[in-house]
């Protein structure tokens, strides 16, 4: 007689299990914040154990760099950082300003849970702001920085600080792309491709019209409306 074969309950590989993890882990910190969620409810919205749980992440430090690690994957992949590099390999401004802008908008479109997370992390002043930042945020930050000193040592953009010349530019796209896909902001209604448009046109323009010819002329027409 042929011994019955024996049922087992088919159990989910550990590359699945641990992705699906870290999005149970990320939907639950964008709905109630660091400060409002725990372990076992991160555990429960994956429909395991807080051992299963600990089995991959030790300690939530492991799992808000594990968050941080499936991101970066992600990024990697990203064919718009290339776009970028070869933009300002060839010192086209409005090449690079609009595949940063268009990198921000999809990141905010195709992953919102992730970027409320990240401005919890922010209001919350927790760890994972300033993870994101060191290991992300500042990456984009540095390289776009370095571009624009070298343009301003070019003569191409306007002298002016270049950290503030970057929170105007980067931080109105960020801006806009956060109250959009996470505030729900509905005007004004316009698609992230005119948005984009119109925001590079606005960087330009404050980078590289000289400030001191506006200033001659408003004074002659001042003086022309005075004397008519």
């Amino acid at each position: 007689m042929i011994a019955p074969t024996a049922i087992r309950k088919s159990r989910m590989p550990a590359d699945d299990r641990h992705r699906q993890l870290l999005r149970s882990a990320i939907d639950c910190f964008a709905r109630n914040g660091f400060g409002g969620t725990k372990t076992k409810d991160i555990a429960a919205a994956a429909g395991v154990s807080e051992a299963i749980l600990f089995r991959h992440f030790a300690t939530k430090e492991d799992l808000y760099h594990a968050i941080l690690d499936m991101k970066e994957d992600q990024e990697a992949v990203n064919s718009l950082k290339r776009v970028i590099e070869e933009c300002a390999a060839r010192r086209d401004d409005a090449g690079v300003f609009s595949a940063v802008a268009r990198e921000i908008f999809e990141s905010f479109e195709e992953d919102p849970a992730f970027h409320r997370l990240i401005f919890y992390a922010l209001l919350e002043g927790h760890l994972m702001a300033n993870l994101f930042h060191k290991r992300m945020g500042s990456r984009r930050r540095d390289f776009m920085r370095r571009y624009v000193v070298q343009r301003q040592a070019e003569g191409a953009f306007r002298a002016c600080d270049p950290d503030l010349a970057l929170t105007f530019s980067i931080g109105t796209v960020v801006h806009f792309a956060m109250a959009k896909h996470i505030l729900g902001l509905k005007r004004p209604a316009i698609s992230d491709q005119a948005a984009t448009k119109q925001i590079v046109e606005f960087i330009l323009a404050g980078l590289t019209e000289p400030a001191a010819p506006r200033l001659r002329t408003n004074k002659k027409e001042r003086g022309i409306h005075a004397t008519s």
